[in-house]
């Protein structure tokens, strides 16, 4: 805890949960990474279409909880 933080205030734990949030982000985008590369291997285009659209939301979703995280961590 640094001088210019009380016991008390909210921000305190501000950039321990913008690294946290950084660090699940990047897990999240680079699960998703084996799921894209998978598509080449689905027998069916049902399949394909399935591991594109799940490997999209994936990085998305990696993507913006790592920039939630960066832009909270920078602000704070």
């Amino acid at each position: 805890m640094t001088d210019n933080q009380q016991p008390g205030d909210p921000n305190r734990f501000a950039k321990r949960d913008a690294e946290t949030q950084m660090m699940l982000g990047g897990f999240v985008t680079l699960i998703s990474i084996p799921v894209l590369i998978g598509t080449f291997w689905a027998d069916t285009t049902r399949a394909a279409v399935v591991n594109i659209a799940a490997g999209a939301i994936l990085f998305a979703i990696g993507l913006v909880i790592a920039v939630y995280g960066w832009r909270k961590g920078a602000s704070s």
